[in-house]
């Protein structure tokens, strides 16, 4: 080697490094985050170098509150070990109570006008679930949502539609309890009087017609199973709408009227009969029934299915037909007024029941 080379100092310091192994200086020492690393890309090694920052209690609580930012109901003082507290809790009687109390609200005329007119999409939201399944006694069982709001809204009766003009025109909830949140009985007064603006009789009270039932609840407070017991039904019927159904007489001008409406509203598709000299003919042979036994292969059952025609005739106008259509046809008392296991889908005792 030249004499020069070793006596001078930065060539000496330069052939010093190109004689040292790569290992030594290629790994970065402790503290010297500035070093380049052949086995780390210079931009990746500088992502990954991080410089800590004072933190100050201010900034502390700053990001710790975003961490709950998401829970409206959490502040600074939340942390993992300080949860949030858990919402008020559902005052259920009142919530119940409002749905059974809106539910009959919509039996008052007018409030029920817009369903007849418009189905189920006038309905509010929050009454019934659409799955809904029940029983009114002495009507029949109902599935699903269709089947109950019109059982409950399109029943009710319109002044148009009857001898003396009467209506439900209001309603009191005269016992009412709950005890759990998806279980609640009740007993309704439903107040009728006559509807006759501008005449003498408007305003007229008529007898009161009362509902009992028990009632069960989604987790959301919708109705999602019924069972319901209208006492009396045949004398309701008789004296606040006029209808002569005890004598013969009475029973036949019944018949020809549902008739005539029936020719009227269910035709083309839906047609039922020839004539309504026909439909005269087949009804006036059947048992004439009573409103506190409506279910059956009865005239009655047809008047009432024949009220339901006016806003699902293709569904209501096989009812009112000469097979009853599955409805008004004759049915197994034993059976069918305690078929509780398949209608609700609980065993027998089990759907109106709180649970411990």
């Amino acid at each position: 080697m030249h004499p020069l080379i070793l006596h001078h100092p930065m060539l000496s310091l330069l052939l010093l490094l190109l004689l040292t192994p790569t290992s030594i200086w290629s790994r970065p020492t402790t503290g010297d985050l500035t070093t380049r690393s052949p086995t780390i890309p210079w931009p990746q090694f500088r992502k990954s170098v991080r410089t800590p920052t004072p933190t100050t209690d201010h900034d502390y609580d700053h990001h710790h509150c975003q961490r709950h930012d998401h829970d409206p109901n959490c502040g600074c003082g939340c942390d993992d070990h300080n949860p949030p507290p858990p919402p008020p809790p559902v005052d259920f009687q009142k919530r119940n109570f409002d749905t059974i109390s809106n539910i009959y609200n919509l039996t008052v005329y007018p409030h029920q006008v817009p369903i007849i007119l418009g189905g189920a999409a006038g309905v509010p939201p929050g009454l019934f679930s659409q799955s809904v399944v029940g029983r009114v006694d002495p009507v029949g069982d109902f599935r699903g949502f269709e089947d109950s709001i019109e059982y409950f809204f399109a029943l009710a009766p319109l002044p148009q539609g009857n001898p003396l003009n009467a209506a439900i025109t209001s309603y009191k909830i005269t016992e009412f309890s709950s005890a759990c949140s998806d279980v609640a009985a009740s007993v309704v007064h439903l107040f009728c009087s006559v509807v006759n603006p501008g005449c003498p009789d408007d305003g007229t009270p008529l007898p009161p017609l009362k509902q009992v039932a028990f009632w069960k609840f989604d987790a959301k407070g919708d109705v999602l199973k019924y069972d319901a017991w209208i006492p009396n039904l045949n004398d309701w019927v008789v004296k606040t709408t006029g209808a002569p159904v005890f004598i013969p007489e009475g029973q036949l001008q019944s018949i020809q009227q549902i008739c005539a409406v029936t020719q009227m509203r269910c035709h083309g598709p839906n047609q039922q009969w020839d004539s309504i000299d026909q439909c005269v003919e087949t009804l006036a042979k059947k048992s004439y029934g009573n409103y506190d036994s409506a279910w059956g292969d009865n005239v009655v059952c047809r008047s009432i299915h024949l009220v339901l025609t006016q806003v699902r005739p293709d569904h209501h106008c096989p009812h009112v037909g000469p097979t009853g259509g599955g409805k008004c046809i004759e049915h197994d008392y034993g059976n069918d007024y305690f078929n509780d296991t398949s209608l609700y889908g609980d065993a027998l005792g089990e759907t109106f029941m709180c649970k411990k």
